[in-house]
C-alpha cells in the first residue's frame, strides 16, 4: 500500500515544476498570440495538469521561440513539450525534449529552467525507472540550480519531491515540510502550493492512521479543483479511495476508485491510470471479491504496459497471486508471484545496472557543466575583448579622422600661404617694374630739364661769374638744415635698396659695422634707424631680405636649385638657422613649402 502511495504521490510531483497562476484562454484558431502571451498559457496549462493543451501550446512556443531567435522561451517550451509527453506515458520522447531543454538553458545559462528541468527528469527516475538515486541526485541538482536563480518556489516543490521519496508513518521532517507547503499556498494565495501542501498532509495522516484528518486535506483538495478544474485530480481520488478504505467505508472507496479511474482515462492521465485500477481492485480483494479484482488487476497491467512504467507491474502481479491464493488456484498464485519476483529481480538488475550507467551519465554531465562555465566565463572575456577592440577601433578611427582633417586643413593652409607669397611676388614684380620705368623716365626728363636750363642762363647771363663769386652768391643765400626725419628715411631707403639691388644679404662675410660704413653711418645709428622704421634688429632686418629671396626662390616651379645651395647662396651660416628662420617667418619648412608649390602647380595644370 505505501508503494501505491508513493506511486501516486510522484505523479503529483510535476505541479512542483514551477509555479504560475497567469490567465489562462483556450487560443482559438482565429487568435494570434505573442511568446509572452503563449509563455502564460502554457503556465496556467501546466499548473492545472492540462497536458494535451500543453503540448500543443508549448509546440506553439517553441516555433515562435524559433523563428524569433529568443533565447527566454525556447528552453521553456522544450521543458513544457517534455513534462507533457512524461504525464501521457511517452518517457523516451519525454526525455529527449527534457535533454534538449537542458542544453538549451545552458547554452542561454537560464538557472530558472534548468532547475526545472532537473526536477523533471528527477520525477522521471522516480516514477518510471524506480531509480530512487539517480532521481534524487537530479533533485539536488534541480536545488543547486534553483538556489543559484532564487526560485524558492522551485525549492519548495524539490524539497516535496525528496520527501515523497522517504516518506514513512513517523517521518515528522516530512510532516513538517508538507504542512509548510500548505502554509506557503495559503500565505501566499497560491493554488498549487496550497493543493499540494494539502495532499500531502493527507497523505501523511493516512499513513499514521489519523484518517479523518487526512480526509479533511483531502476535501480541500477537491474543493480546489472545483474551483480550478485541475487535470490531476485523479491522484487525489485515489488516495480518497485508500482513506475511505481504511476508515471501513468500502462503497464509498470504490465510488472514489471509479472516479478515478474514469477521471484518469478522460484526462488521459497514462501515469494515474494504473494506480487508480490498482487501488480498485484492492479494494475488491478488501471485500472478498477475489476473481472481480483480479479481472481490475489485470487492467492495471495493461494500463501500466501502456504507461511504460516497470515499478507499477510488481504490485498488480503480488495482487492477482493473492487473490488466486484465496481462490485455491495454487498454481496460478505461485506462477504470478514467481513473475513478481522475476519483475523484482530484473528491476534490480536494472536498477543496478542503470545506477552504474546513469553515475557515468552524472559524471559526464558534471564534466560538461565545468566545461560549459569555462566556455561561458571565456566567451564573457571574449565579448570582454571585443568590446575593448571595437572601443578601441573607434578611438582610433576618431583619431585618424581627426588626424585627416587636420591635414587637410593644414594642407589648404599651406596652400594658402604658397598662393599669397606667389601673388605678392608677383605683385612686388609689378610694382618694381612700374617704379623702374617711372625712375627711368624721371631721370630722362630731369637730363633734358637740365640741358634746357643750362641753355637758358647762357642767353641771359653771357657773363660768367667766377667761381669765387658763385661761391659767395651761394653762401649768401639761406639754406635750411637737413631734417633728421628725412635724414633716417633717407637712410633707411638706402639699406633697403643695397639689400633689394645689390643684394648684400648674400655676403656670409657682411655685419653691422661694414654696413654701417657702406651706408656712410656707424653702427649705432643704423640699429636705431632699422628698429624704429622696420621694427627690427639688423641681423632680423638682413636675415627677413634673405628668407624674402629664399621664398621667390622657391615659389617658382622652374627652379629645382638643392636647398643647400639655396641657404648657401642667401648668405646663411648653416642650414638649421636657414631652416629656423624660414619656418618661424613662413609657418612651414622649405622643403614642404617646395612640395606645395609642386602641388599647386599641379592643380593649375
Amino acid at each position: 500500500m505505501k508503494r501505491i502511495i508513493l506511486h501516486i504521490t510522484l505523479l503529483l510531483a510535476s505541479l512542483y515544476i514551477i509555479s504560475g497562476t497567469g490567465a489562462y484562454a483556450q487560443a482559438g484558431a482565429d487568435r494570434q498570440l505573442s511568446a509572452a502571451a503563449i509563455w502564460e498559457d502554457c503556465e496556467r496549462a501546466r499548473s492545472l495538469c492540462h497536458y494535451d493543451t500543453l503540448l500543443t501550446l508549448s509546440t506553439r512556443l517553441q516555433s515562435l521561440a524559433s523563428e524569433s531567435g529568443n533565447e527566454r522561451y525556447a528552453p521553456y517550451a522544450l521543458f513544457y513539450q517534455g513534462l507533457a509527453r512524461l504525464f501521457t506515458g511517452q518517457k523516451d520522447e519525454a526525455m529527449r525534449s527534457l535533454g534538449e531543454a537542458f542544453e538549451t538553458a545552458e547554452e542561454a545559462g537560464n538557472d530558472s529552467v534548468l532547475a526545472l528541468v532537473t526536477n523533471a527528469m528527477g520525477i522521471y527516475h522516480a516514477m518510471t525507472e524506480n531509480n530512487n538515486f539517480v532521481a534524487q541526485q537530479y533533485f539536488f541538482r534541480s536545488l543547486e540550480y534553483a538556489e543559484k536563480s532564487h526560485y524558492e518556489q522551485v525549492k519548495g516543490r524539490v524539497y516535496g519531491n525528496l520527501l515523497i521519496l522517504t516518506h514513512a508513518d513517523n517521518d515528522t521532517t516530512g510532516l513538517e515540510n508538507a504542512q509548510n507547503i500548505y502554509e506557503y499556498g495559503k500565505d501566499h494565495d497560491d493554488f498549487e502550493q496550497t493543493f499540494m501542501g494539502a495532499y500531502y498532509l493527507a497523505m501523511y495522516y493516512n499513513l499514521k492512521g489519523e484518517n479523518e484528518r487526512a480526509v479533511s486535506y483531502l476535501d480541500e483538495s477537491l474543493a480546489l479543483y472545483d474551483r480550478y478544474r485541475y487535470d490531476d485530480v485523479a491522484s487525489v481520488y485515489t488516495l480518497y479511495a485508500k482513506v475511505k478504505n481504511d476508515l471501513g467505508d468500502r462503497s464509498g472507496a470504490l465510488s472514489y476508485a471509479q472516479r478515478a479511474i474514469d477521471l484518469a482515462k478522460e484526462y488521459n492521465q497514462a501515469l494515474l491510470l494504473p494506480d487508480a485500477y490498482l487501488q480498485y481492485a484492492l479494494i475488491l480483494h478488501d471485500m472478498g471479491e477475489y476473481a472481480h479484482s483480479n479481472e481490475v488487476a489485470q487492467q492495471a497491467l495493461m494500463a501500466v504496459e501502456q504507461s511504460s512504467s516497470r515499478t507499477k507491474s510488481i504490485p498488480c502481479y503480488q495482487l492477482i497471486a493473492r487473490n488466486c491464493q484465496r481462490l485455491g488456484m495454487k498454481d496460478q498464485a505461485l506462477s504470478y508471484l514467481e513473475r513478481a519476483n522475476n519483475a523484482m529481480d530484473t528491476l534490480a538488475r536494472i536498477n543496478m545496472s542503470r545506477l552504474r550507467h546513469e553515475y557515468d551519465i552524472l559524471s559526464d554531465i558534471n564534466q560538461k557543466e565545468q566545461d560549459a562555465r569555462v566556455r561561458k566565463q571565456q566567451m564573457a572575456d571574449q565579448r570582454k575583448l571585443n568590446l575593448l577592440l571595437i572601443v578601441a577601433t573607434l578611438v582610433l578611427a576618431g583619431l585618424l579622422a581627426v588626424i585627416w582633417v587636420n591635414y587637410r586643413r593644414r594642407n589648404r593652409l599651406y596652400k594658402n600661404i604658397v598662393i599669397q607669397n606667389s601673388h605678392a611676388i608677383t605683385r612686388h614684380d609689378e610694382l618694381q617694374s612700374r617704379i623702374d620705368k617711372l625712375e627711368a623716365l624721371l631721370e630722362e626728363q630731369q637730363s633734358s630739364n637740365a640741358m634746357e636750363g643750362e641753355t637758358a642762363v647762357d642767353a641771359e647771363n653771357p657773363i660768367e661769374m667766377s667761381e669765387s663769386e658763385a661761391v659767395s652768391n651761394d653762401c649768401a643765400k639761406p639754406r635750411s638744415l637737413v631734417d633728421d626725419e628725412e635724414r633716417a628715411q633717407e637712410l633707411y631707403e638706402r639699406a633697403c635698396m643695397l639689400m633689394e639691388k645689390e643684394r648684400l644679404f648674400a655676403d656670409p662675410q657682411l655685419n653691422r659695422e661694414r654696413f654701417a660704413e657702406l651706408l656712410g653711418t656707424n653702427r649705432t645709428y643704423l640699429s636705431k634707424i632699422l628698429k624704429e622704421k622696420s621694427g627690427m634688429t639688423y641681423l632680423q632686418f638682413v636675415n627677413s631680405h634673405r628668407i624674402n629671396e629664399a621664398i621667390r626662390l622657391l615659389s617658382d616651379p622652374n627652379t629645382q636649385l638643392p636647398l643647400k645651395q639655396i641657404w648657401n647662396d642667401l648668405g646663411f651660416n648653416s642650414p638649421a638657422t636657414f631652416y629656423k628662420q624660414f619656418q618661424q617667418a613662413v609657418g612651414i619648412t622649405p622643403s614642404v613649402y617646395r612640395k606645395q608649390v609642386m602641388e599647386v602647380e599641379r592643380l593649375k595644370d
